[in-house]
């Protein structure tokens, strides 16, 4: 089997994005049971989703170029996929050090509204992911884009 960029693009970009809504839920059930080992577990994902969502920017630059030069689709609509993924994984980013402190800063481990703040902080993140993952998708599938003017038959 022959990977190229845009398949390896992919493969780990719907890591970040199914995985921090997977977080989500799962920091939501640990907030509702006051459980702290759940809320650790869904802090140390939302680490991980930091992690993987960086890895998807850096495979997406490959498969970027590798679209481009095979000229599979227009520059315009790549380029808002690439500006809405740059915003998701910064955010991304942000809850992830945000639940890195508030596993290890002995300070934040006694703020009892720490979980929520996550919480509030991984649901943009997760919106934003979920945003740059339709805009992604957009670019080889046309018919979700919004601008198509597609009739389906009845």
């Amino acid at each position: 089997m022959n990977l190229n960029p845009a398949h390896w693009h992919l493969i780990v970009n719907h890591l970040p994005i199914t995985g921090s809504l997977i977080a989500v839920l799962i920091l939501l059930y640990g907030i509702l049971r006051k459980n702290e080992g759940v809320i650790k577990a869904a802090y140390w994902l939302f680490a991980l989703m930091a992690v993987f969502s960086v890895v998807a920017t850096q495979t997406g630059e490959g498969a970027e170029r590798f679209i481009l030069d095979a000229k599979l689709a227009d520059e315009a609509i790549i380029e808002r996929h690439v500006e809405a993924s740059n915003i998701a994984q910064w955010v991304m980013v942000i809850v992830g050090i945000t639940a890195l402190a508030a596993l290890f800063i002995n300070r934040l481990k006694t703020v009892r509204a720490m979980p929520v703040i996550v919480f509030i902080l991984a649901l943009i993140a997760a919106g934003l992911m979920a945003w740059a993952g339709l805009l992604g998708g957009e670019i080889m599938h046309q018919e979700i884009r919004s601008n198509n003017n597609v009739v389906l038959p009845q």
